[in-house]
């Protein structure tokens, strides 16, 4: 019986993977491209930057998401919200006009929804389908395939739409979304009925919230994260200064970008042996420490340090990240996995726009290696303080 457990599980990550690999491509060409697309038609910069506020303003609803994944099987709601997604893509291919970039909003607007709900409700999917071990790993893999898609779908994206039109990558899109909803399909999931609410839908809606400030080492380990995530989003317009710095062109930033993808790749690869050997704190507290000697490095104005930099840069989030989802799976029970999820997510993620601002801000009057030196001391603070409060 454990043996054809065990081959079940095995079977369940593959198709999952499938699934993933599949969707990870069509987001983030279509994220991109959204944008492009918009400027293109009506050659406005601030109109093509609404296509990512459409995306990432419904992440604000995620303990609403949260609610609904615990309220409902999972597996089902994936299917659901995949085959809509796909299906909000498709009026994509009748935009051929500036009049019709609302068209764009909408399905924008659309997909975070999916992301919200899709983050939500996969977070719980994971705790019933896997055991620890399996989850561990593939919380990593996961990772990993993510940080690939969004080195190769932008270009992949890009092609397309030079090639053909935006409605091309829209299908492509639809179409991935299809793949990802068929592979949930296929899955063979035992999930629990889920439980009836027994309290106010107030409380319902923050009780993720509320489970992870009862829960010290999962809300120390979230407010590391937070914070981590905060300090990088400061730390991104430093970037421009360091290609300055270099006296190379602004393109240059894309051999220093696909530095930081392959060290996410490889870290997301790792994390899960990692975890089973340290445990998630000490991934985060890697992580943090790996941010340090990264952001350190591209405080030298060369090109090696600059490449060796983003790559080490690259190990810092996935493990922050993946330290934390870990972590949060196995301190939650499953009736709260999604509204948990939610909070973890809404916690890693709200605050990036007001950091890259309070950063682009700074980068107009400070050297980049000033910058880039502030983050670091701030990140270093935040390790020394999540390895003390253990």
């Amino acid at each position: 019986m454990r043996g054809r457990t065990d081959r079940e599980s095995r079977r369940n990550a593959r198709i999952y993977l499938v699934g993933l690999g599949a969707s990870a491509l069509g987001d983030s060409a279509m994220s991109l491209v959204a944008g492009i697309w918009v400027k293109t038609l009506t050659g406005s910069s601030s109109a093509a930057a609404i296509t990512s506020v459409c995306v990432y303003a419904p992440s604000l609803l995620g303990p609403v998401a949260g609610m609904v994944a615990d309220r409902v099987r999972r597996r089902p709601l994936l299917v659901a919200v995949n085959l809509a997604a796909a299906a909000l893509m498709l009026p994509l291919l009748l935009v051929h006009s500036p009049g019709q970039t609302w068209l764009i909003y909408v399905a924008m607007a659309g997909y975070g929804s999916a992301a919200a709900l899709i983050d939500s409700a996969e977070s719980g999917l994971f705790v019933t389908m896997l055991p620890l071990p399996l989850r561990q790993r593939m919380n990593g893999v996961r990772m990993a395939i993510g940080e690939s898609g969004k080195l190769i779908a932008p270009l992949l994206g890009a092609g397309l739409y030079v090639l053909a039109g935006g409605g091309l990558v829209a299908a492509l899109d639809a179409t991935t979304f299809l793949v990802a909803g068929f592979a949930l399909l296929m899955l063979r999931v035992h999930e629990p009925v889920p439980q009836p609410p027994d309290r106010h839908w107030r409380e319902e809606l923050v009780a993720g919230f509320a489970h992870i400030r009862h829960t010290p080492p999962l809300r120390t380990i979230m407010i590391a994260g937070a914070l981590a995530m905060a300090i990088t989003g400061a730390a991104e317009a430093g970037k421009y200064g360091l290609v300055d710095a270099l006296h190379r062109p602004p393109s240059f930033l894309g051999l220093i970008t696909g530095a930081l993808g392959a060290g996410s790749i490889i870290a997301g690869l790792v994390s899960g042996s990692l975890i089973r050997r340290v445990g998630e704190r000490r991934l985060v507290l890697l992580g943090l420490l790996n941010s340090v000697a990264g952001t350190v490095l591209r405080m030298i104005p060369t090109v090696p340090t600059a490449l060796l930099g983003g790559f080490v840069l690259g190990f810092a989030l996935p493990w922050t990240i993946v330290g934390v989802i870990n972590l949060t799976q196995r301190k939650t029970p499953d009736a709260l996995q999604g509204r948990v999820a939610a909070a973890v997510t809404l916690a890693l993620f709200a605050p990036l726009p007001l950091t890259q601002a309070a950063g682009a801000l700074a980068i107009a009057h400070l050297d980049y290696r000033v910058l880039y030196g502030i983050t670091a001391l701030a990140t270093l603070s935040t390790a020394i303080w999540l390895a003390r409060r253990g």
